[in-house]
Parts: C-alpha cells; structure tokens; sequence
C-alpha cells in the first residue's frame, strides 16, 4: 500500500534526481524522501562526487569548499523553484554535503 505521500515523494526524487544530473553530471546512487509531518520533508541521498573537484580536496580543500558552498546554494534555489511549480509553498531549503561520504541531507520547510 502506496504511502498518502507516496506521490509527492517520488516527484521530489525525480526533481532531485534531475537537478543533481543537470548540475553536477551524475545522477543519485540512492535517495530516500521522509515526509516528517506536513511542513517538513528530508531527502537523504548518496551522491557521486564531482571528480574535478575529488581531485582537488587533498591539496586545496578550501577551494573546493568553497565550491561546495557555491554549489549548495544555486541548487537550493533551483529546487525551491521546481518545488514551487509543483505547487508547494516552500518557505526555505536547507542542505549540507559531506565531501569524505557523499551523502547529502536536505531539509524542505513548508509554509
């Protein structure tokens, strides 16, 4: 029996999904979408690291931080605006990124 969300969430992977392959050049190895209560969804994901970037994070991990940073922030906005077309009323997107494990979190508040 298909979750009351189950919809919702595999539109949020497929969003998720897309904009990681249209951004960084890869798709998720896997990702999960918790819907917490009404306000709030967490995506949990495994993530391929840029390998210009895998390259560089011995010597100049300041820079490549950096990038991280940059990156995070121009996808925030990009699946806020997806999300937003799905007609969610998106109040902020939070995300972090651990380069050594490739995984992600991302937390969606709801107004």
């Amino acid at each position: 029996m298909q979750s009351p969300h189950g919809d919702l969430k595999q539109e949020i992977i497929k969003i998720n999904n897309i904009l990681n392959i249209s951004m960084y050049g890869a798709g998720l190895r896997r990702q999960r979408v918790t819907m917490l209560d009404e306000k709030v969804i967490v995506i949990l994901a495994d993530n391929k690291r840029i390998t210009a970037l895998a390259s560089l994070d011995a010597t100049d991990r300041v820079m490549t931080h950096m990038v991280d940073i940059a990156l995070l922030s121009e996808y925030k906005i990009k699946l806020k605006l997806e999300l937003q077309k799905l007609g969610l009323s998106v109040k902020c997107v939070l995300k972090d990124y651990d380069h050594s494990t490739e995984l992600a979190a991302t937390v969606i508040v709801l107004e």
